[in-house]
C-alpha cells in the first residue's frame, strides 16, 4: 500500500492509497482502558475515526501505551499531549507517529468491516510511506532519523472497537522523508489551470501550472507552528537557502487564547485545538469573541512573516521569480499581509502566487501522493 503524511502541529493528514484521512494531532495517555456499554459493531465502525482508542508497542516510540488519538483526545481537557509550536522537533516527536498508526488501524479495520461485515483477530499492514519534516528542521541525518524510526519495523496497534480487540501490525517497507515545500511544487506542477487564479488575475497571465518547472520559487508555507521559507530553483530544493521560523497561526492563536481569557475574567481552560473549534462554530456564544481576538493577535504573526519573505528574497541575489504562499495561515493571514507583499514584489520585480483557498491547506499532502505515484515508488 502507498500512504503519505504530512505532520502538522495542529492536523495530521493522511492518505493511504486514494483515500484522505485527516486527525488532530493530539493524543492521552490511558491509564485504565474506560469500559464500553455499546456493543454494536456497526455503530462503532462508522465513529470509529471520532473514538480512536489504541494500544501502541513501538520501537518508534519511548513509551508504549493506551492512548486515545485525534478528536477523541481532542474532546479532552486534562492531560492531553500535542507538539509544542515552540519546541518544534517533529523528527523525533511520539505523537506524529502514534497518530499515524491510529489512523492507520482505524482505517483497516473500517475497510475489512465494510468488505467482510465481522471484524478480524488480526490485519497485518505493508506499505511504503513518504512524510515530510519543516524545513527548518531538516537535516539529512535528521530525515535519515525518522525514517529509521519507521523503516523495517513492525509496529503493532490493538485498536478497541466496540467491546472487541483488533490487532493490527503495521510494517513499513520503506520510507522516504523529504522537506516540506518540494512536495508542494509537485502539487503545483500537476495541478489545475485554477490554482493560478490568482496569479493569473493579478498579472494579466496565461502560465499555466506545468511552466512553473523551470522557475525560481520562493515558498511561504504558513503552518501553525511554524512558517517554512523553502527556496527551489526549477524542482530542486536549495536546501542552503531553506529555513523556518515559529511564526503562524498556532502563535496567534496562543495570544488570542490569552486575550478571550481576559474576556471571561480568567475562567477558561482551552488549548489550540479547542480554541479553533469556538472559532469555526458560529453558534457558540464565544464565537464573536474568539474571532475578534484572532483578528487582534495574527495580525503581529502577518507582520513577522512578511519581514522575514524579504529577507530571504534578498538573499537569493536577486534569482527569486515568484513568491508562492500557501499553508493554512495563508488563508488566516491574507487580509493582514496580501496588499503589503505585493507592494513589495513590485517594487522588487518578483510576482506572487497567492495558493487559492481550494489548495492552499493540502498542497504538501497532495505533493506527497504525487510523489508516491511518480517518482518514489513507480515500480
Amino acid at each position: 500500500m502507498l500512504m503519505a503524511a504530512d505532520i502538522g502541529n495542529s492536523e495530521t493528514k493522511m492518505y493511504i492509497e486514494d483515500r484522505f484521512l485527516t486527525q488532530p494531532s493530539v493524543v492521552k495517555r490511558v491509564n485504565q482502558i474506560p469500559e464500553t456499554a455499546d456493543t454494536n459493531l456497526a455503530q462503532s465502525i462508522a465513529r470509529i475515526e471520532e473514538d480512536l482508542l489504541i494500544h501502541v508497542t513501538s520501537d518508534a516510540i519511548k513509551k508504549n501505551g493506551a492512548y486515545f488519538v485525534g478528536q477523541r483526545a481532542s474532546r479532552i481537557n486534562d492531560m492531553v499531549e500535542n507538539i509544542n509550536i515552540k519546541l518544534g522537533n517533529k523528527y523525533k516527536h511520539d505523537i506524529p507517529v502514534i497518530v499515524c498508526l491510529g489512523m492507520i488501524a482505524g482505517h483497516e479495520v473500517k475497510n475489512y468491516y465494510e468488505s467482510h461485515e465481522e471484524l478480524p483477530q488480526v490485519l497485518e499492514v505493508d506499505a511504503n510511506l513518504s512524510t515530510a519534516i519543516p524545513a527548518s528542521e531538516h537535516t539529512n541525518e535528521r530525515a535519515k532519523h525518522l525514517q529509521q524510526r519507521l523503516e523495517g519495523r513492525t509496529h503493532t496497534v490493538i485498536i478497541y472497537v466496540a467491546d472487541q480487540l483488533v490487532t493490527v501490525m503495521v510494517k513499513f517497507n520503506e520510507v522516504n522523508v523529504t522537506t516540506e515545500g518540494v512536495p508542494a511544487l509537485y502539487t503545483l506542477l500537476t495541478a489545475k489551470e485554477d490554482i493560478l487564479k490568482n496569479h493569473d488575475a493579478e498579472y494579466e497571465s496565461k502560465m499555466k501550472p506545468k511552466d512553473m518547472a523551470n522557475q525560481n520559487i520562493l515558498h511561504a508555507d504558513i503552518g501553525d507552528g511554524t512558517t517554512e521559507y523553502i527556496y527551489t530553483e526549477e524542482k530542486n530544493a536549495v536546501l542552503d537557502l531553506c529555513d523556518g521560523k515559529r511564526h503562524g497561526v498556532g502563535h496567534a492563536t496562543e495570544e488570542a487564547i490569552k486575550l478571550l481569557k481576559d474576556e471571561v475574567g480568567g475562567h477558561l481552560s482551552l488549548n489550540r485545538q479547542q480554541f479553533m473549534n469556538i472559532y469555526q462554530d458560529e453558534t457558540n456564544n464565544l464565537h464573536e469573541t474568539a474571532v475578534q481576538s484572532l483578528d487582534e493577535a495574527r495580525y503581529l504573526q502577518a507582520q513577522l512573516i512578511l519581514e522575514d519573505l524579504q529577507e530571504r528574497a534578498m538573499n537569493t541575489a536577486g534569482r527569486v521569480d515568484k513568491i508562492m504562499v500557501y499553508g493554512g495561515g495563508s488563508i488566516q493571514f491574507r487580509d493582514d499581509m496580501y496588499e503589503d507583499l505585493l507592494d513589495y514584489a513590485n517594487e522588487a520585480k518578483i510576482e506572487i502566487i497567492w495558493v487559492p483557498e481550494a489548495y492552499a491547506v493540502n498542497m504538501n499532502i497532495e505533493g506527497l501522493k504525487v510523489l508516491n505515484e511518480k517518482l518514489l515508488y513507480t515500480e
